[in-house]
């Protein structure tokens, strides 16, 4: 059970990162404001969002000292694990070939296209960094 918690805080993480990305992605191909704030408020909501799958990872660590767990504990976990790095990529470039088609369908401008595309790949460091926090985790807890 303890090896669903790494699960659950990647989950988290993934889902509300992805949403705050998609979000603040719209807004700059929108020109709904400035680039700078609408990044800024990109990372406080990051920041926000982390705070519940930082806690579930301490909790589950926490928990798990001193018990022993096998791989085979841990599988089914790692494959959902996994599975969230393919569902992040797969949003994240689904975004960006759609900035693309705009860009050459002359619907956007060139440092429009500069922003939302350096925002996704922030996007996807920060959606995948407590995925791969939740990996290193549950192949400590193995013994």
């Amino acid at each position: 059970m303890i090896p669903y918690l790494f699960v659950v805080a990647a989950v988290i993480a993934v889902i509300g990162i992805i949403s705050a990305y998609k979000k603040a992605h719209n807004a700059i191909l929108e020109g709904e404001g400035d680039t700078a704030k609408i990044q800024s408020k990109f990372f406080l909501q990051v920041a926000i969002i982390e705070a519940l799958p930082i806690i579930l990872i301490i909790i589950g660590f926490v928990l798990a000292e001193g018990q022993s767990f096998t791989m085979e504990d841990i599988y089914i976990p790692l494959a959902i694990v996994i599975g969230l790095f393919i569902f992040n990529a797969f949003i994240v470039f689904s975004q960006i070939s759609q900035v693309k088609h705009l860009r050459q369908s002359k619907q956007i401008e060139e440092h429009t296209l500069n922003a939302a595309r350096g925002i996704s790949f922030i996007a996807i460091a920060l959606a995948n960094a407590v995925p791969i926090i939740s990996l290193v985790f549950m192949i400590m807890i193995t013994s």
